[in-house]
């Protein structure tokens, strides 16, 4: 008999571990991905609505332009 599949075996795992979230965390997993939904609660994020409210304000972006003119990702010393 062969042995099963590594890929399936870990695929497996991982569902397991999206089925025993709370259902208002696993709506976050199928709308962000499990990568980010596992980042956040890393950094000590728990609650769905702020998981919502973290992705929305990094979706739009900041308002708040810079203040010496050049763009965001040029180096201050530049």
């Amino acid at each position: 008999m062969p042995d099963a599949d590594p890929s399936q075996a870990r695929r497996a795992k991982r569902m397991a571990r999206i089925d025993a979230m709370p259902a208002d965390i696993r709506a976050c997993v199928h709308e962000y991905g499990l990568t980010v939904v596992q980042a956040m609660m890393e950094g000590g994020v728990k609650k769905a609505k702020h998981m919502h409210h973290i992705v929305r304000v990094v979706r739009e972006g900041s308002y708040q332009g810079p203040r010496d003119g050049k763009p965001a990702w040029v180096a201050p010393n530049a």
